[in-house]
């Protein structure tokens, strides 16, 4: 007598709660870490960056069961597209959502061509088939299936540097799926049905899987990727044939390239993804703070040394108190031009401050935000403060009282400004 799941109730629900238990757990690591992780960067503030996406993407796909795209006669390559919907959480976890729909093709495996099957889709494994049966190797399958899956995008490149803007960046994606399959069994000599109609039809059952996604900033505005992903199917009936075993072996694979448009970008510098993923109290803060207590030291002595009488203290002390504190300037980002228009005032009162103070010397030292890297920031930070030197030269002022400094990125700036104009500066300090 044949033999299907039909007649085991007990196996089907021992299989469908193993795998609903395997599911659940997965599902709970996953959200573990996603928290975990947006927990550890939940400080961070990237006004800069945008965070939502949108992707279009089509492919072709495989599939693995009782029938299988690579059969023992041929190789059927099925078809799918579908839809993304992204959103970055920092620069390493965001979450994705996805909705595909496709069709693939499937037929007997070697060792399975004798196997017997009936127009209910269940399968045979007697020695007295009844009447009716076939034999797997004389169908094929076509299921048509449509899923919707939720991911959490992991950016692989942050884990190996922290390079923002980059070109390339590899995203894995673990997922959960919802699947819903609709199978078809047809006779491979006339291609005429072999099912009866619609009672292999399969309810919304659970997936887990995920993607490993390569992706290329071709612009501001759009991304493009190739994006391949594999979901476990819990479910033994996917492919139309009904059988007695568990669906672990069960799977469909897709191989797809897709385009992502950035949404936002018009007013932003770029999605957040490809900002660099930094820690909430940078290290170069304490070095900072370390050094403020060495340079008051080095005023001491001089102090000291001036202490002759009490005039000459009064009169240190007077110049201290009546040099005044200078306004910044501010550029554009890459940029180490002055805007003289713009900052008119702002200049005018420095150039009128260092002529009527004609004995101080004064330390011009230059800034970036925090995009790119030291190799790049030092080098304009410089720019900057010696643009800033040469302009007050051509106004009369001595090039003798004046020293440039390169600092590279702002580190005294609120952190929500570290990537603004505010971190662009060049400021003006009496030499101590």
């Amino acid at each position: 007598m044949g033999v299907s799941d039909s007649r085991h109730p007990f196996l089907i629900n021992y299989f469908k709660f193993t795998g609903m238990r395997k599911i659940i757990l997965s599902c709970c690591l996953l959200l573990l870490t996603s928290f975990l992780m947006v927990r550890g960067q939940k400080k961070e503030v990237y006004n800069d960056f945008s965070r939502w996406s949108l992707g279009l993407n089509g492919g072709i796909s495989i599939f693995r069961g009782d029938m299988v795209s690579f059969s023992a006669d041929k190789t059927y390559i099925g078809g799918q597209g579908g839809l993304q919907l992204g959103y970055q959480f920092t620069p390493t976890f965001g979450l994705s959502l996805t909705a595909d729909m496709g069709q693939g093709k499937g037929s007997a495996k070697e060792w399975e061509k004798e196997f017997k099957i009936y127009p209910t889709g269940g399968s045979y494994y007697g020695t007295e088939p009844e009447a009716g049966f076939v034999r797997y190797n004389d169908l094929y399958a076509k299921v048509k299936y449509f899923t919707v899956g939720l991911h959490g995008d992991l950016n692989v490149n942050n884990f190996f540097g922290k390079k923002e803007l980059r070109r390339w960046t590899v995203l894995l994606s673990p997922a959960v799926y919802l699947q819903k399959f609709s199978p078809k069994l047809y006779k491979k000599e006339d291609d005429k049905r072999f099912d009866t109609s619609s009672t292999l039809d399969n309810d919304v059952n659970l997936g887990l899987g995920g993607d490993i996604a390569l992706r290329y900033r071709a612009s501001k505005h759009v991304d493009l990727q190739l994006k391949s992903g594999v979901a476990w199917i819990a479910n033994n009936n996917f492919d139309g044939v009904v059988t007695c075993c568990t669906s672990k072996y069960n799977w469909q694979a897709n191989l797809s390239v897709g385009v992502v448009w950035k949404v936002g970008n018009n007013k932003k510098r770029e999605n957040l993804m490809y900002a660099a993923a930094r820690s909430v109290a940078p290290v170069i803060l304490p070095v900072k703070e370390e050094t403020r207590p060495v340079v008051k030291e080095e005023q001491k002595p001089v102090v000291k040394q001036e202490e002759k009488t009490i005039e000459n203290v009064v009169k240190v002390e007077a110049v201290e108190e009546t040099f005044p504190e200078l306004p910044t300037i501010h550029f554009k980002r890459n940029l180490a031009v002055i805007d003289t228009a713009r900052y008119a005032g702002e200049l005018s009162r420095i150039v009128e401050t260092l002529k009527e103070f004609p004995g101080v010397k004064v330390d011009i030292r230059g800034y970036t935000d925090h995009t790119g890297t030291d190799r790049i920031n030092v080098p304009l930070s410089l720019k900057r403060a010696g643009a800033l030197k040469t302009y007050l030269v051509g106004k009369g002022i001595s090039a003798d009282r004046m020293s440039t400094f390169g600092e590279g990125k702002d580190m005294s700036v609120d952190q929500k400004d570290i990537y603004t104009e505010k971190a662009r500066k060049v400021e003006v300090k009496k030499h101590e």
